[in-house]
């Protein structure tokens, strides 16, 4: 009668009697993931928050133009590092990352201030101009309302046909340029009040971790699964030369 083979248990039955060896490489492999862990190079990254205020300006809103126009001024092992992104509406961040946590965080906070100082330059530009625009209107307001007052006063005193009919058709020209003036100078008044200036709100800095309990079980698992497959390969050539001599 033919003998039953049962391959799988003789495998697993194999791997048991060799459970110190991959149980000690296994652990090889975690000491060498935590060791890997400590080489690691501390990288620190500074991160600026900029309020960008709510004025217009393309070039100093859109992330590719900020980084041209200030990775210059920066050192040059740093300087590929800088990165800007717009994290909410009218904010921005400013990050740099390198091994000097003191040139890192200075160099954002110099970048950052730049850059703010830049914002509010041209903020107070266009608030000016808002301003200017603001007190013509005033002045056009003012000066339309007078002459509704002077031609109402007009029609009144007169009693030709062809005057009232003439001061009329002035009078209505003029109630409803008013009204029109009247509606811009709301308009920029409302822009005026909700105007906020650009401003640095804060700096900080993270540095990297050295990923220890993470590094140590990929390693360990990593051990593990190599040492599995080579015991396995390992019994696969011990039946296979049995296999062999027992044909011969």
């Amino acid at each position: 009668m033919e003998k039953i083979k049962y391959p799988v248990y003789d495998y697993i039955k194999f791997i048991w009697k060799k459970k110190l060896l991959l149980i000690g490489f296994t652990i090889l492999c975690m000491v060498i993931g935590a060791g890997f862990s400590y080489t690691k190079e501390t990288v620190y990254t500074s991160t600026a928050l900029v309020f960008t205020g709510n004025g217009n300006n393309e070039k100093l809103s859109k992330p590719g133009l900020i980084k041209d126009t200030y990775k210059d001024a920066l050192p040059e092992d740093i300087s590929s590092s800088l990165d800007v992104k717009i994290t909410e509406p009218y904010q921005i961040t400013l990050s740099l990352s390198g091994s000097d946590k003191v040139s890192v965080e200075s160099n954002t906070k110099k970048v950052a201030e730049q850059y703010t100082s830049d914002l509010t330059e041209r903020f107070n530009e266009q608030y000016d101009v808002q301003e200017n625009i603001k007190d013509a209107l005033e002045g056009v307001v003012k000066n339309t309302k007078e002459a509704i007052s002077q031609y109402n006063k007009l029609i009144q005193e007169t009693s030709d046909e062809a005057k009232l009919l003439h001061y009329n058709e002035v009078l209505i020209n003029k109630m409803e340029a008013f009204d029109k003036y009247q509606a811009d100078l709301e308009e920029v008044e409302y822009d005026l009040v909700l105007a906020e200036d650009p401003e640095l709100m804060n700096v900080t800095t993270t540095q990297t971790s050295n990923n220890l309990l993470r590094n140590t079980i990929l390693a360990g698992a990593f051990g593990f699964q190599l040492m599995l497959v080579l015991l396995v390969l390992w019994k696969y050539i011990i039946n296979a030369r049995r296999a062999l001599s027992e044909r011969k």
